[in-house]
C-alpha cells in the first residue's frame, strides 16, 4: 500500500506542523513564565519585572552583583581574584551602594575596595581611574605610594598594598 500525497493533504499536514510548533514555543513560553516568577520573588525588578540573575554565592544589589572573600589576601592579589571570577574589585560610588556594602558586612569588618594612590600624583583613584569622592568616602591617614584603600564603615582607610585583609568583588547581575 502506498499513501499519496495530495495537495489537500500536504496542506492539512502543514497545519498540524504548524499548531504543534505554536503549542511547543506556548509551552516553552508558559514554562519560561513559570521559571521567571519562581526566580523572580527575590531578585526581580518590579519596574520592569525583568528577572536578574547573580553567580551563586553573590549577593545581589539593583544591578550588580557582590562577593566577599572570607579569606584574606594583599590587595593586588585580591584584585587579581576578583578578575579570575570575571568580576573586579568593588568601587562604591554611590551612597546606596555604600549602605548595601555595610550591611552585608556588618560595616565593622576591613575590606579591600578597588581604590589606590597613584604613586606619581599621590591622588586616590578607582580602578578605573575615576577619582575619589571624598564626600561620600571619607579617607583617613596621609597617601603613601603603596597605598591602597580598606572600607571600614563609612570610611577608608589606607593602609599598605601589601597588607592582608578580606575583600570584596563585584560584576553586572545578568538581566533576562
Amino acid at each position: 500500500l502506498q499513501l499519496q500525497r495530495t495537495p489537500d493533504a500536504q496542506g492539512k499536514i502543514s497545519a498540524a506542523e504548524t499548531v504543534s510548533k505554536e503549542n511547543e514555543e506556548k509551552d516553552g513560553l508558559d514554562k519560561w513564565k513559570m521559571l521567571q516568577r519562581f526566580l523572580c520573588k527575590p531578585h526581580c525588578d518590579n519596574s520592569t519585572g525583568n528577572l536578574k540573575l547573580c553567580p551563586k554565592d553573590w549577593l545581589l544589589h539593583e544591578n550588580n552583583c557582590y562577593w566577599i572573600s572570607t579569606e584574606k589576601q594583599t590587595w593586588n592579589n585580591s584584585r587579581d581574584d576578583c578578575r579570575a571570577k570575571d568580576s573586579k574589585i568593588a568601587m562604591l560610588k554611590e551612597q546606596a551602594e555604600l549602605h548595601f556594602i555595610q550591611r552585608i558586612s556588618n560595616g565593622a569588618q576591613l575590606l579591600w575596595i578597588g581604590l589606590s594612590v597613584n604613586s606619581t600624583t599621590r591622588e586616590w583613584s578607582w580602578i578605573d581611574n575615576s577619582p575619589l569622592n571624598d564626600t561620600l568616602l571619607p579617607i583617613t591617614g596621609v597617601a603613601q605610594g603603596n597605598s591602597c584603600g580598606m572600607l571600614k564603615g563609612q570610611k577608608v582607610i589606607l593602609e599598605s598594598c601589601s597588607a592582608v585583609t578580606r575583600w570584596i568583588c563585584e560584576t553586572e547581575a545578568l538581566v533576562m
